[in-house]
């Protein structure tokens, strides 16, 4: 199976070396085809135009969509994240591809580069916002749902999960979420060894499928 995960730096693997973003450890643990389009800066909208151009045209089984929060700093709103997002759900369906939706976990922090041009309560209050959202419109049509979010607050220690900027995942928070992402994703979940991601094992009740049955 081919899955395609679509998104921002929180896919690329921002600071992270390359074998440990999250996308790299499900393509090397897992028997199915897992390939990183993520870009880091990107917003949703060039999330969309990516899915037209590069992504769909792989004919890929099922998309993962991770992304908004750069819309969120860049505008103090999460309205064109959650725009950008139905038309690439709307794109999936028309071609027959399954979309899978990652909601991203809450944004703790602004690096100081972005403070000049982002409130960061203002942005912190829009990141939650966005994940409700998300979290609503997935249940309300039934769509599959890899919920970060949860993971990232239900651990022990969360700031052990993000780097010193707030926003993007350390090795720990990779891993947390190639752990989640598998065991979510419903249709493709498989062998990977949760062992190796024991000290940061969500709880039982996020290790669901698509449809609700716990793994």
């Amino acid at each position: 199976m081919k899955i395609i995960c679509l998104g921002d730096s929180l896919t690329a693997g921002y600071r992270l070396p390359a074998d440990a973003c999250w996308v790299q450890i499900l393509n090397r643990e897992t028997p199915h085809t897992w390939i990183n389009a993520g870009v880091s800066g990107d917003t949703s909208t060039g999330l969309l135009v990516r899915l037209q151009t590069e992504v769909l045209p792989q004919h890929p089984d099922m998309v993962l969509l991770l992304g908004g929060d750069n819309d969120i700093m860049l505008t103090g709103s999460e309205d064109l994240a959650k725009t950008s997002l139905m038309a690439m759900l709307h794109q999936c369906a028309a071609q027959g591809v399954k979309p899978v939706v990652g909601i991203p976990f809450p944004i703790r922090s602004i690096p100081t580069r972005w403070q000049a041009v982002c409130d960061t309560e203002n942005a912190r209050r829009a990141s939650l916002r966005y994940i409700q959202w998300l979290r609503t419109l997935a249940d309300a049509i039934s769509l599959r749902k890899v919920d970060f979010a949860a993971a990232f607050a239900a651990a022990p220690s969360p700031e052990g999960l993000y780097q010193e900027d707030g926003m993007h995942p350390s090795a720990a928070g990779s891993r947390l979420m190639a752990l989640v992402a598998v065991s979510n994703a419903g249709a493709y979940a498989c062998t990977l060894s949760v062992q190796r991601f024991s000290s940061h094992r969500p709880p039982a009740e996020l290790l669901v499928d698509g449809d609700g049955n716990v793994l």
